[in-house]
């Protein structure tokens, strides 16, 4: 009878320790073009990778993201690590009415 005692108690303590959490559908949104253009940063500004910087850009196109909204955050944020910096400029660029709706 003990081991099934400790077995919940194993299994309440594995539950307590991660914590559930929720990620708007924005959120992950913003995550996706948020890591789109850090790549696409990555392989054309810093690696200068012709071929690499085509498929990422081929993944652009088949997830179906707003180009417009990708080159503003490659082009329109200097420090594509700085979470404040590209969210500024992603809310200007959805604020300013060019986004796709």
């Amino acid at each position: 009878m003990e081991p099934a005692v400790l077995t919940t108690v194993v299994f309440s303590q594995a539950i307590q320790t991660k914590p559930l959490t929720y990620t708007s559908p924005a959120a992950r949104e913003r995550e996706i073009y948020f890591s789109s253009a850090r790549n696409l940063a990555n392989a054309q500004f810093q690696l200068a990778d012709a071929e690499l910087t085509q498929r990422l850009w081929q993944d652009v196109s088949d997830r179906d993201l707003d180009v417009d909204r990708v080159l503003n955050l490659m082009y329109g944020c200097w420090f594509h690590d700085d979470a404040e910096a590209m969210i500024d400029a992603d809310e200007a660029f959805l604020q300013s009415g060019r986004a796709e709706t």
